[in-house]
């Protein structure tokens, strides 16, 4: 399934919209899930943030298309965006919210449709990367996290605490970041052909940030050693001397 957001204050462009992007070709419009929202408010207040690509409008009211996407990427840095506009022309300064395209109202429905295909080819490119969500704060808000911001994922309770690293760490300092699933499940998620080895029952290590091996643990890009089970010892040790080549 594809979530996509469409935030514009005219329902008529956000159904004209709806309409294109059913007509692209790239994969099946079946698994195309709309959300529509008439205000740079009304989407950066909605709990749910975990959309696949975001179709912003630039020009609306009390919170324009850039301050809301600028906004939105200091909860989650990983949804696609595009600006749909009709109006208003970009500027340099608007590429800093880390747009993938600049989509004009005003094109012909047969150019729009041909970059709608890029933006959904994209779509699905990133949608093959393996992630987990997480919860913060007062568990209502999500975040998507990806393998290179993980250092390591411990079990916590019934479900995991994800360690972050790079941007998501930098983003939620102080935040403790939950997942919900237990570690047997994040693990089918994370494998080894994305880097990650189950060192012990009780967490999974992300060997891109591992600086030291001796016998017994393993040794972080921040200082955190972890322990090796010796169960895990031979698998961990076949699957680093494996990693990266």
């Amino acid at each position: 399934m594809y979530k996509i957001a469409i935030c514009d204050d005219d329902k008529r462009d956000i159904e004209i919209l709806k309409k294109l992007i059913l007509k692209t070709e790239m994969v099946d419009t079946d698994l195309f899930q709309f959300y529509a929202f008439e205000s740079g408010e009304q989407l950066f207040f909605y709990q749910q943030m975990d959309f696949d690509v975001i179709f912003m409008d630039m020009q609306m009211g009390e919170m324009d298309g850039y301050e809301t996407a600028m906004n939105l990427r200091k909860v989650d840095s990983n949804f696609l965006l595009v600006f749909w506009s009709g109006v208003v022309m970009p500027v340099p300064e608007h590429f800093k919210a880390g747009a993938f395209r600049y989509l004009e109202k005003n094109k012909s429905e047969e150019e729009i449709v041909s970059e709608l295909n890029d933006i959904i080819a994209e779509l699905v490119k990133r949608k093959e990367r393996p992630y987990v969500i997480c919860k913060y704060s007062t568990g209502k808000d999500q975040i998507r996290v990806f393998p290179e911001s993980v250092l390591y994922i411990a079990i916590r309770g019934n479900g995991c605490q994800l360690f972050a690293y790079g941007k998501v760490k930098e983003q939620f300092p102080n935040e403790i970041l939950r997942i919900t699933q237990n570690l047997n499940r994040v693990a089918q998620v994370f494998t080894e052909e994305y880097g990650f080895s189950r060192i012990h029952n009780s967490y999974i290590v992300n060997m891109s940030y591992i600086t030291n091996i001796s016998r017994t643990c393993v040794k972080l890009v921040d200082g955190t050693e972890l322990t090796v089970a010796r169960s895990k010892i031979k698998s961990f040790q076949k699957a680093f001397a494996q990693y990266g080549l």
